[in-house]
């Protein structure tokens, strides 16, 4: 064999050593993050950046709002410090919360994640509605809204904001009490790790001149159907925070989502063990739920938003998908009518998400919970849907 032939020999018998590198590199390195990236698994929950250490106490929703923050601050061109600024203004007044207040009654009709109390401020970082509400609550319980509002603050500082530190750049935008953001800076830079790594180029373009969207609002500061009752209000206001959260077969119980996300009938009990403080936790399967002692039959006529609905097909004996009835939504003051919406998890591959109640053509029951002055006990064994 001559030198040419040697050498051809060599090159063939090294491609397919080469790609079964390439291979192996390609399996082995880490997915970029995106939006979608599960909070509960991979750099958000292990908010620590080298470190290595995680953000103890946060829920999935907290890091979402602190994903936001990182996000939208990279798609508007923000530095590393205003970034940090602004988690750590987030961190110190709402611990990361889309809070509404009582003294703002017209808060109580958007989603939220709590109750905050200080002045009439809202959101995650309470704005005050008597000097920020001349663009409507609606817009300050937006949690997106409000993380634009702390950059286009920063904008507008121009040259003094790149002189100043992340804390007192949080101090100039926020006017709270002196030295109030530092003790969160180092949660703050943990966060921002955790985040700065995101995809931008993975979410839809913003249109020109419109906010930055990040990851979205994740059904945090959704408007909540008028009609519902306290209750009522109440399932939908908790279910509603994880609309976006990945549908994982027997995920979900009453602290969350497990395994990084939820079912049908996890989503719900969640939502009517919170909405009830407590006092009900039904069982993890739909028929189960449908049969529970505190679950009070309703004509379909008389369905309310916050009541469950439960699906069972032709000629079956237990039903095999719930969801919560969350009314009409309207789509502007012209729609007289609005689409009736079922709140739910749907199936694998999809997400927790509102769907017209018209897209089911199946029996349909109606349960509505009465909350007992004591817990009920879960006595239920077996299956999930």
């Amino acid at each position: 064999m001559d030198t040419s032939s040697r050498a051809v020999a060599a090159t063939a018998l090294g491609l397919p050593v080469a790609l079964l590198l390439l291979l192996l590199l390609i399996i082995g390195a880490d997915p970029a993050l995106t939006c979608t990236s599960p909070l509960a698994a991979g750099g958000a929950a292990e908010a620590g950046g080298t470190t290595g250490q995680s953000v103890a106490g946060l829920s999935q929703r907290q890091l979402q709002l602190a994903r936001n923050g990182v996000v939208i601050g990279k798609q508007r061109g923000m530095s590393e410090s205003v970034i940090i600024a602004e988690l750590a203004a987030q961190a110190t007044e709402s611990g990361f919360r889309n809070l509404a207040n009582p003294s703002v009654p017209e808060s109580l009709n958007y989603a939220n994640d709590g109750l905050g109390y200080d002045h009439d401020s809202v959101g995650p970082h309470q704005m005050r509605a008597s000097v920020w509400g001349g663009v409507g609550i609606g817009k300050l319980m937006d949690p997106v809204y409000q993380i634009n509002w702390f950059y286009s603050q920063a904008q507008q500082l121009g040259a003094t904001a790149a002189r100043m530190s992340p804390a007192e750049l949080a101090q100039a935008i926020e006017q709270s009490a002196p030295n109030a953001y530092g003790a969160q800076l180092e949660l703050a830079r943990r966060l921002y790790g955790s985040f700065a790594d995101i995809d931008i180029a993975s979410m839809p373009r913003t249109a020109a001149g419109a906010a930055a969207a990040g990851c979205g609002t994740g059904g945090s500061g959704a408007s909540v159907p008028a009609e519902a009752s306290a209750f009522g209000r109440s399932v939908i206001e908790n279910a509603s925070r994880w609309i976006g959260t990945p549908y994982v077969w027997g995920g979900g119980d009453q602290n969350g989502p497990t395994s990084g996300g939820f079912d049908c009938s996890g989503l719900t009990l969640y939502a009517i063990y919170h909405a009830s403080g407590g006092r009900i936790r039904l069982p993890h399967y739909t028929q189960a739920q449908q049969d529970h002692p505190s679950a009070r039959p309703v004509p379909f006529a008389d369905r309310a938003p916050g009541d469950l609905i439960f699906f069972t097909a032709a000629g079956g004996t237990d039903s095999h998908h719930v969801g919560i009835y969350y009314g009409r939504v309207y789509s502007g003051p012209d729609d007289k009518t609005g689409t009736e919406m079922l709140l739910h998890a749907p199936q694998s591959g999809q997400t927790v998400t509102l769907t017209p109640l018209s897209a089911w053509a199946e029996q349909a029951d109606v349960r509505r919970y009465d909350v007992p002055t004591t817990p009920t006990p879960d006595t239920t064994p077996g299956g999930r849907t």
